[in-house]
């Protein structure tokens, strides 16, 4: 169904992923249970963002180059997914899913990095997101340094990234031990709307 534009894109991205019809329809498999194998879970969730943007009336790409800052000389930098408006083709947000292990406090940076580069190439840009996933009771131990890159800018292969203009939404994945296997089965998700106000400086 098409999304309401009026509603804040931050609500709007939440509604969607919360959706536990979409998850039960699309993707059952991730709550019977789904291997922890390389890239397993990072697949299957790049395919849960295509189809929560789908579903919220948009054109959601995974793996998008940001074409629009090659020009910049940072390299090749990456969304996750990346949700255009239909009509007129603009990058509307962008995301970044990364998983979570004790001392992965760099990955997660790298990661908002990216977004930030999207927020300063793209005016069209409402929003972004990062997701980071983690079995039950691990976390980040500060996300302070992470969000500072947002906000205060950063260096990438000597050249200087503005501060990010556009809102950063974070949100924790939770996924846990299915019963009697080796599997991991999706939890939740949690919306982490303290840092969301940090990265910007209104907190």
């Amino acid at each position: 169904m098409m999304g309401d534009r009026s509603t804040s894109p931050a609500d709007l991205v939440f509604d969607g992923l919360t959706n536990r019809e979409l998850m039960v329809e699309h993707f059952p498999m991730l709550l019977s249970g789904i291997p922890d194998i390389g890239l397993t879970v990072h697949s299957h969730f790049l395919t849960v963002l295509a189809t929560a943007g789908q579903s919220q009336g948009y054109s959601a790409v995974a793996e998008c180059p940001i074409w629009w800052a090659r020009d910049n000389g940072l390299g090749d930098v990456r969304a996750d997914s990346v949700w255009f408006e239909k009509h007129s083709g603009e990058a509307s947000l962008a995301f970044e899913f990364e998983r979570f292990e004790r001392g992965d406090e760099g990955k997660l940076r790298g990661k908002v990095e990216n977004l930030a580069i999207a927020s300063t190439a793209s005016p069209s840009l409402k929003l972004c997101v990062l997701i980071y996933w983690v079995r039950s009771g691990s976390a980040p131990r500060s996300m302070d340094a992470i969000i500072a890159t947002y906000r205060e800018g950063f260096r990438r292969r000597g050249s200087d990234v503005d501060p990010a203009r556009t809102p950063l939404m974070i949100i924790k994945c939770v996924m846990r031990p299915a019963p009697d296997s080796g599997r991991l089965v999706f939890g939740e998700f949690l919306r982490d709307e303290r840092n969301e106000g940090l990265a910007l400086g209104r907190a």
